[in-house]
């Protein structure tokens, strides 16, 4: 029997971005449709084990929140779990969110299912058909076969501007910025220097002890909240494509040295020297890959200089520019104190698309505003305008700018 689903909204991925873009279009009124090819809310979060949300505050000491709306839900959600006590400071010195993935899976379903959007899991989006700019209907495929997602105005949320490039609209593949396969290990020690200067001096002795295959001494080790586990995030690997052969020769290489590292750092790093492995990934986290070109892009100098878009702006970005280049250390922005940025409307849509709206790292950014916007915290905010955009547009292509400022507003969204 032939499937076919309509709505007003659908939504494609169910990571932070898609989470909050589905929530800010039903709160504004559209019947919504959330597309998820996981068996489970979350993205990197928690198909990466991405273990903290970044970017929901500036940073430094006088540092302030950016980022509440669907954000700050997620966070009263973990709270009520036990799992969210407040803000705290990474290795490197940013304010953060740890975060378990167990439980980051459990609080985005129950807030997904008291959203009252409409939801699958399971499925993904295999073609769009698109006529003058605009997407007519979406073919999903699940293990049951294809069925049809017809809308009137589409978010591309999936992390890869999937839906955007099946459409036709304008898209850009980027992999300056590195991959990683985050892991994490048992039975560590607390209270031990885990420094990066630490982690680095502990890589580079085991090479010079004839250890051979690391992709790189830069890394970050952070406690799982009330265990003796700790996520390693390490393992750095610009990979230059999105299909099946390059990925499969990534992923496959990345578990190499998941095993290579947990080695190096039971012989060299005090305080590992019981651990074991628990797992990786499951899948390799993307720092980057495609970006729309969309109406505006966010450049260098919006970030550097704190720029503030009044008439325009629909998310604020408070992470300073953060570029993982491959085997170079992790270069870091100047950015710091309670200045943040403004993301205006026009980088969420791409040209010459009328019924399309992105949300998440996708949006159209230059590599060093790319780096900044990309995390996580930030994708809810871009997300969550994205769907509120949706919601309140048309699919001729018409919107409201200060009535979708105005709903984000209501929604309790920074901007």
């Amino acid at each position: 029997m032939k499937r076919n689903l309509s709505c007003d909204v659908a939504v494609v991925g169910g990571g932070s971005a898609g989470i909050a873009a589905a929530i800010g279009a039903h709160d504004a009124g559209a019947k919504v449709l959330l597309l998820e090819r996981n068996p489970y809310f979350g993205g990197q979060a928690t198909h990466s084990q991405v273990h903290a949300y970044c970017g929901f505050c500036t940073n430094g000491d006088d540092w302030k929140q950016v980022v509440k709306g669907v954000g700050q839900r997620v966070l009263d959600k973990l709270h009520s779990m036990g799992r969210f006590d407040g803000f705290t400071y990474s290795p490197t010195g940013n304010l953060y969110v740890p975060q378990d993935p167990e439980y980051t899976k459990l609080a985005l379903d129950e807030l997904v299912e008291e959203s009252g959007v409409d939801y699958l899991l399971c499925c993904q989006v295999v073609q769009a058909d698109t006529e003058g700019g605009r997407i007519r209907r979406l073919t999903c495929a699940d293990d049951a076969g294809l069925f049809t997602v017809e809308a009137e105005v589409y978010v591309d949320a999936s992390g890869e501007a999937n839906l955007s490039a099946m459409a036709g609209a304008p898209v850009e593949f980027h992999c300056d910025q590195s991959g990683c396969l985050v892991f994490r290990m048992g039975n560590v020690r607390h209270g031990m220097d885990y420094s990066p200067a630490r982690i680095k001096a502990a890589v580079e002795q085991a090479i010079a002890d004839g250890m051979t295959g690391f992709s790189a001494s830069y890394g970050t080790v952070c406690r799982a909240q009330d265990t003796d586990d700790y996520t390693v995030n390490i393992i750095s690997m610009q990979i230059p494509g999105l299909d099946a052969a390059t990925q499969t020769k990534y992923e496959m290489e990345g578990r190499r040295q998941v095993h290579l590292y947990a080695e190096a750092f039971r012989r060299y790093l005090p305080g590992f020297e019981n651990s074991y492995l628990i797992y990786s990934g499951p899948r390799m986290g993307y720092r980057e890959s495609r970006r729309i070109a969309g109406e505006y892009q966010l450049c260098r100098e919006d970030v550097k200089t704190s720029r503030k878009y009044p008439d325009t702006g629909i998310a604020r970005g408070g992470w300073g520019a953060e570029l993982h280049l491959g085997s170079k250390d992790v270069v870091f922005g100047e950015e710091r104190g309670a200045k943040y940025f403004d993301i205006p409307l026009p980088c969420l849509r791409p040209k010459g698309m009328k019924n399309l709206w992105c949300g998440g790292r996708i949006i159209s950014a230059d590599l060093i505003a790319a780096s900044s916007i990309r995390v996580m915290a930030t994708g809810f905010a871009t997300g969550q305008a994205a769907g509120v955009a949706a919601a309140l547009s048309t699919g001729r292509g018409d919107h409201d700018t200060a009535a979708i400022r105005a709903e984000l507003e209501r929604q309790g969204a920074l901007i």
